[in-house]
């Protein structure tokens, strides 16, 4: 009998499991349902179509006809409304049925409603986390005088770096903490990235939020609880996200967040899956849950979910990469970092002249972390050692020198 899964997800997770669920069985019937209107597209490359470095064109990774090459039954602005668990049936706003075998939910997330009193007066507010957000970003950017960018995440980076890099508009960069990832960099990373980011023509302000906005001479202004007054046009952000998790309700599927799965990536319900962003998955790196927001990991994910849905039983196990710019430089970040798992020990170098700066981050006499700002030089080798889990036996500063690090 033909097996039938179904994917909720057109994101690298989603397309990955697809794609590689075709792979295992040339005759399955595979469903998935996106709530975008485009097929998948990179949003790695969001960064650099911001900036100006790609065409747009090129931030797509798959066309319509692709999916019908690969006999993925696909369909667009589509939301599940109701999974029925017992049954194994989705349910869709298009009032369809899809009966399935094997199920994965890899809906992702989209961002948090920003929370700052008065934001809603703001009527130019942008979000950066699809191709529709970057769309508007760039066409109200290269339209605005200053454009102020709130959040001290990564998100809030990739705001201030790409509209600062268009030379469009002014960027003030607000964030709470007192510099740019403040539960990962030390005082130094955070000063090198200010350096760089203050160099390119950012203004940061730091260790403040607004508290309040109006409306002034044709702009808006932002009133911090320092006393500073910011005029500005267009307010981006990121603060993180919420969950697409509404089609669990009443399934029994465990919520955190996110959805909960073990290490092969189950939930508590038969033959479901959940892959990608808004997968709380048993990461046997940190031996608990976590939960991951990079392109390699939910591209992972959708491999590990495929496999096992098929029939496999497969740990998932991988060494998580981002890599972005840094204000004209790199910015690298592999395996597990403070904001994810507190407590752990470290060893670090930097020179704001050379500007570069690296820390290493271990767990139990194991390498579990590092980020690198500048050339990532022995980063595969570093990230070799932390997928072997193995205990380092020799002095931990050496292999903060790429010379100690042969890839």
């Amino acid at each position: 009998m033909t097996r039938r899964y179904v994917v909720i997800g057109n994101g690298i997770a989603g397309q990955t499991c697809a794609e590689e669920l075709r792979k295992l069985d040339a005759d399955a019937s595979i469903v998935m349902i996106a709530a975008e209107k485009h097929p998948l597209y990179n949003r790695v490359a969001l960064p650099r179509y911001l900036r100006g470095q790609v065409r747009r064109e090129k931030v797509f990774m798959r066309t319509a006809e692709d999916y019908a090459t690969r006999n993925l039954e696909i369909h667009f602005e589509t939301w599940v409304t109701d999974i029925d668990v017992r049954e194994k049936v989705v349910r869709t706003n298009r009032d369809q049925s899809f009966p399935y075998d094997a199920l994965l939910i890899a809906t992702g997330g989209r961002p948090k409603p920003p929370p700052w009193p008065g934001s809603d007066q703001v009527s130019q507010v942008l979000g950066f986390q699809t191709i529709d957000d970057t769309d508007a970003i760039i066409s109200k950017a290269d339209a605005a005088e200053r454009v102020l960018v709130m959040g001290g995440s990564f998100i809030g980076y990739e705001l201030a770096e790409g509209v600062s890099y268009r030379k469009t508009a002014k960027v003030t960069w607000i964030m709470r903490g007192p510099w740019f990832l403040r539960y990962v960099l030390d005082e130094e990373g955070g000063r090198l990235c200010r350096e760089m980011g203050e160099a390119q023509g950012v203004e940061f302000l730091t260790s403040d939020e607004v508290q309040k906005f109006s409306r002034s001479n044709g702009h808006f202004l932002a009133e911090t609880v320092n006393g500073k007054r910011v005029d500005f046009d267009v307010l981006t952000y990121g603060v993180g996200l919420d969950y697409y998790t509404e089609p669990t309700r009443g399934t029994g599927i465990e919520l955190n967040k996110g959805v909960v799965t073990d290490a092969k990536l189950r939930t508590k319900a038969p033959d479901v899956y959940a892959a990608g962003d808004v997968a709380v998955f048993y990461d046997l790196m940190v031996e608990r849950h976590n939960q991951m927001g990079t392109w390699d990991n939910a591209e992972a994910h959708g491999k590990v979910a495929a496999r096992n849905m098929a029939g496999a039983d497969e740990d998932f196990f991988d060494v998580p990469t981002y890599t972005t710019t840094m204000f004209g430089s790199t910015l690298a970040v592999a395996g597990v970092t403070p904001d994810v798992q507190p407590d752990l020990e470290s060893v670090r170098t930097y020179s704001f002249e050379e500007k570069f700066y690296r820390k290493l981050f271990f767990k139990d006499g194991r390498l579990v972390g590092a980020i690198m700002i500048g050339p990532p030089k022995g980063r595969k080798k570093l990230i070799e050692i932390m997928r072997s889990r193995q205990k380092i036996e020799r002095p931990r500063e050496e292999l903060l020198d790429p010379a100690n690090l042969k890839d």
